[in-house]
């Protein structure tokens, strides 16, 4: 919705059900539709309509940050390897890591305080422990 011009619809949020249909069908669907979103014409040049607004690089920053982040909440949940993809967890850490200060957490709701994580702690780990999660 972003990448096209529209605003975000929060309400998406407080749906929890996705009926009869596939969760996997439904992420490749929506993955391809936000590829295509962001290959449009202006993209990237567009204004995007969220709190401190900016502008699609900045916006797709975010998306990245919440594709790992999520990804990793999900591995962490189902027992399953937490490694992400190298690249996208690198440019996510290079983009977050040290720049989201505790003191503006809490008027964006994005994330509770950052919690300790060992200076030997995989990359991915440190940029959850980061963003509040505990690793």
């Amino acid at each position: 919705m972003l990448a096209q011009g529209g605003g975000p619809d929060f309400s998406l949020i407080a749906q929890a059900r996705i009926g009869d249909r596939q969760p996997g069908d439904l992420y490749a669907r929506s993955a391809k539709e936000v590829l295509a979103s962001w290959r449009g014409d202006g993209a990237l040049e567009r204004q995007m309509p969220l709190p401190g607004g900016g502008t699609g690089p900045r916006i797709m920053d975010l998306h990245l940050l919440e594709a790992v982040l999520h990804g990793w909440d999900l591995a962490t949940a189902t027992g399953q390897d937490r490694t992400g993809d190298r690249d996208a967890v690198q440019a996510a850490f290079a983009t977050w890591y040290g720049n989201f200060p505790d003191e503006i957490r809490p008027a964006t709701g994005m994330s509770g305080p950052s919690k300790p994580a060992a200076g030997n702690t995989p990359i991915e780990d440190q940029l959850a422990a980061y963003f509040g999660r505990t690793v």
